[in-house]
């Protein structure tokens, strides 16, 4: 998109939203969103590989049951774990380095992980996995939209998102192509059979180290540098965005000076005890100016990451369930519950069922001896999954400068919701799957959350404030995967009600959240 607006040559002081402005929007900016994309990218495939890998590496590693289960939200536990130290890092050594740092670190244990012989080193290391990569997934978004105006900041970070989608197509893709394999070679020094799992986990390791690379061409973020006073370096990447956007000279950038324009929170000791720091950095979003937003944020966060991981993980075994189902009566006559009341599962069936979730096998095999046939029937279904949402993505970044972000909040928590509560009471095999596909959609709004994050919090805060409001989500995503289970299979009635019950709540948050602008300074321009 080429950037038309008329630049005078005469420079002066601009605020950093018009030099921004007046950078540019084109060729530099879709290399940003490239590189940030790829990044979120990465942060998928690494916390939710493991759904995909445990089916083929049960037998090798000799996995228990409970190690199953923990190693399905192992990943998640280590996100959450050092979100909030990434967000403080990020806040006060800067975004680049830190992502740089943590996506090549997480790829090289995922490299490790694929030569493992024994299951609990490869459980500790999945836990240092998800603690690593936490840090790329709590910085990409203040990253990115410090390089992009009020104009386009909101597109920019839902069209971030889509590569969420990217994630789950590749996650899919990658193992329908290569674990149907037999092959297997003996690697006599570490006493393992490398079969076609261990190379999986390779190549799902290998996008990390692409994009630190194409992370590792781009400046810090200018915004950073500025608020660090560095107002020299600030303006030298902005006059490169600017020519690389326009393709004019440098010297005709018409700016001069740069001033931030939001009012910066005081700045910390850097020779503070850390811990301090990062109290000291918390204790500003619960302080009288950011409490309730930081409360609704997190929420949104929590809600939104609570009923789109919930549902997601289940759905292949709900697939399943129906498909079965389907076969002793006619496909117009298939009902979600009824799916269900048709298996009945004991107790301590449904434990094994519990830890074995994601393993999308057929309930009939969890008393059998090992077996690490995969089943590829499901990989289709979670590509299509995955497209639809990328597709959704791309919508929404089109949509949210006209609609606004909070009227796409409650318009897609409120048709999520409505399709949830169809597709539990209403009948036909066809209807309840596109039913449930349009109630999975919900997953696309964390983009939409991601961008109020940005858009609410000084740059001296932003990173950890985002970074908090992740954790938030992250833990929606393991309660809510652990705990709808139990709902679906012992209480199926009620299991649409308990998402349209946070859907609300989501709905509420979202309408009460505020939505003014951060103060900014009042400054005369120089002529």
């Amino acid at each position: 998109m080429a950037f038309s607006a008329e630049v005078s040559t005469k420079k002066g002081t601009q605020l950093y939203s018009e030099a921004l402005s007046l950078s540019g929007y084109g060729k530099y900016n879709l290399y940003i969103l490239l590189a940030t994309g790829g990044c979120l990218m990465c942060v998928i495939i690494e916390t939710m590989c493991m759904s995909f890998i445990l089916p083929a590496a049960q037998c090798d590693l000799d996995l228990s049951l409970s190690q199953k289960g923990v190693l399905v939200s192992i990943g998640f536990l280590g996100v959450m774990t050092t979100s909030h130290f990434w967000g403080f890092m990020a806040d006060f050594r800067g975004r680049k380095n830190i992502m740089i740092f943590c996506l090549v670190t997480s790829s090289l244990v995922s490299l490790v992980c694929s030569i493992v012989p024994w299951s609990w080193l490869f459980i500790l290391l999945r836990f240092c996995n998800g603690a690593l990569i936490s840090g790329a997934s709590s910085i990409v978004y203040s990253f990115a939209g410090e390089y992009h105006d009020d104009k386009y900041r909101p597109m920019v970070i839902s069209w971030l998102c889509s590569f969420v989608a990217a994630g789950q197509i590749y996650i899919p893709g990658l193992a329908w192509s290569i674990l149907p394999s037999e092959w297997s070679y003996e690697v006599e020094a570490l006493g393992l059979l490398f079969r076609p799992w261990r190379l999986l986990l390779i190549v799902y390791a290998l996008p990390s180290l692409i994009v630190s690379a194409m992370l590792s061409i781009l400046p810090e973020s200018p915004k950073f540098l500025l608020a660090q006073g560095k107002h020299d370096e600030t303006l030298q990447i902005l006059t490169k965005m600017f020519v690389v956007n326009t393709g004019k000279k440098a010297h005709e950038y018409p700016v001069s000076t740069i001033v931030l324009d939001e009012v910066q929170e005081k700045k910390a000791d850097e020779n503070a005890n850390v811990f301090r720091i990062i109290w000291d950095q918390t204790a500003t979003l619960f302080n009288k100016q950011y409490c309730f937003k930081t409360i609704l944020i997190c929420y949104l966060q929590f809600g939104v990451f609570l009923s789109a991981s919930a549902l997601s993980l289940w759905f292949p075994q709900i697939i399943n369930t129906l498909s079965q189902y389907a076969e002793k009566v006619s496909n117009a006559g298939v009902t979600l519950c009824g799916s269900i009341d048709d298996q009945p599962i004991s107790l301590n069936k449904f434990r094994s069922l519990f830890y074995e979730y994601s393993m999308w096998s057929d309930i009939s095999t969890l008393d059998k001896v090992c077996d690490d046939h995969v089943d590829t029937g499901v990989y289709l279904v979670v590509l299509c999954i995955g497209a639809a949402i990328g597709a959704t993505y791309i919508i929404i970044g089109i949509l949210i400068n006209h609609l606004g972000k909070k009227k796409l909040l409650v318009g897609f928590a409120a048709t999520t919701a409505i399709c949830g509560l169809v597709a539990q009471y209403i009948s036909g095999y066809q209807t309840i799957l596109i039913l449930c596909g349009i109630y999975l959609l919900i997953s696309s709004l964390v983009g939409v959350v991601n961008a109020l994050a940005v858009d609410l919090y000084p740059t001296s805060i932003r990173a950890m404030a985002v970074a908090v409001s992740l954790m938030c989500g992250r833990l929606g995503a393991t309660i809510g995967s652990n705990v709808v289970g139990i709902i679906f299979y012992s209480y199926c009635e009620l299991i649409f009600i308990f998402f349209a019950v946070n859907h609300v709540l989501i709905i509420v948050a979202a309408i009460l959240l505020p939505t003014k602008k951060l103060e900014t300074k009042k400054m005369n321009f120089l002529e």
